[in-house]
C-alpha cells in the first residue's frame, strides 16, 4: 500500500506531523559550561578602573626596576589597585557584588590572578616598610625610618660629590659610617631584606662605590705593608743562614804534652 504513495507525499506528511510535535526534533545540546551573566554598567566601570590601575602599576614597576625606585615612585599606582579591587566588592550587580561576576563565574580568574601578582610583587619588595600603614591600610606617607635614611644618604652623597675633593675616603668616612650604621640598625638581622628594596638598592650601590674607590686604596697599603714585612723576615733568615755557613769555626787549641816524654828520655 505504501508503494502507491509517491515521495513528495511522504515528505509533506512528515512535515505536517512534526509541526504539531516540535519536541520530537532532537535539540542540540547546550555546550556552554558557564552562564554568561550580564554585567551592569557600574561593574564595567569598576572593572575598567582596576584594569587601568594594573596596567599603570606594571608599567611603573618596569620603568623603575633599575636602579630600584619601585616603591618610591609606584606607591600611588599600587594604592589605586587596592582601592579599585575593593570597589568591585562594594558595587552591586543585581544584588550581588560585582567581584562575584569576575571571580566566581570565571574559571580563569584573570582579575584575581592579576591582583594577587601585584600584591605579591609589592610584598616581596617590602615596599610597605618605606611607608606608613594606618589602620591596616597602605598610605603614601613616608615612614620615619625612610626619612632618616634618606637624610643620612644625602649627607653622604653631598660629601663625595664635592668638587676638587682629592681624598674622598678620608674626608667622607664619617658620613659613610653613619649611613651604614643606621642601615644596620633598621635592618632585620634575620632577614636579608629587612627594609624596602629601594633602601637596600641604595645601600648596595653605596657599598659598591666605596669598595671600589676606598677599599682598593686600603688594600694597596695593606699589600705594601705585608710585602715589607715578608722581605724583612726573609732577609733575617737568610742572614743567619749565611752567617752559619760562611763564618769560620774557631777550633780549640790542643797543648802538646812534651814534659812526660822528656822525662822518659832522661831516665834512659
Amino acid at each position: 500500500m505504501l508503494n502507491k504513495f509517491n515521495v513528495p507525499c511522504y515528505t509533506w506528511l512528515i512535515i505536517f506531523i512534526l509541526s504539531f510535535y516540535p519536541n520530537l526534533v532532537p535539540c542540540q545540546q547546550e555546550t556552554t559550561l558557564e552562564f554568561d551573566e550580564e554585567i551592569s554598567t557600574n561593574c564595567t566601570i569598576a572593572r575598567n578602573a582596576f584594569s587601568k590601575a594594573s596596567s599603570e602599576f606594571i608599567r611603573c614597576s618596569i620603568d623603575y626596576s633599575k636602579p630600584i625606585k619601585f616603591c618610591e615612585n609606584c606607591v600611588s599606582q599600587y594604592i589605586d589597585i587596592v582601592d579599585s579591587y575593593a570597589n568591585m566588592s562594594k558595587i552591586l550587580n543585581n544584588g550581588t557584588a560585582c567581584i562575584k561576576s569576575f571571580i566566581d563565574l570565571d574559571r580563569l580568574g584573570i582579575i584575581q590572578t592579576l591582583y594577587e601578582n601585584n600584591v605579591n610583587l609589592w610584598s616581596r619588595a617590602k615596599c610597605y616598610e618605606c611607608f606608613k600603614i594606618i589602620n591596616g591600610t597602605q598610605t603614601a606617607n613616608i615612614s620615619q625610618e625612610t626619612i632618616m635614611f634618606i637624610s643620612y644618604y644625602k649627607n653622604y652623597t653631598d660629601c663625595i660629590e664635592k668638587p676638587n675633593l682629592t681624598d674622598v675616603c678620608s674626608f667622607c668616612m664619617r658620613e659613610y659610617m653613619q649611613l651604614q650604621d643606621y642601615f644596620f640598625s633598621i635592618s632585620n638581622e634575620n632577614d636579608k631584606i629587612g627594609v624596602c628594596m629601594d633602601i637596600v638598592d641604595m645601600m648596595n650601590n653605596t657599598w659598591s662605590y666605596w669598595g671600589t674607590t676606598c677599599c682598593k686604596y686600603r688594600r694597596h697599603k695593606e699589600y705594601t705593608f705585608i710585602t715589607s714585612a715578608v722581605l724583612v723576615l726573609v732577609g733575617t733568615v737568610l742572614f743567619y743562614i749565611l752567617a752559619q755557613v760562611c763564618a769560620k769555626k774557631k777550633l780549640p787549641t790542643i797543648m802538646e804534652q812534651t814534659r812526660f816524654i822528656d822525662t822518659l828520655e832522661t831516665d834512659e
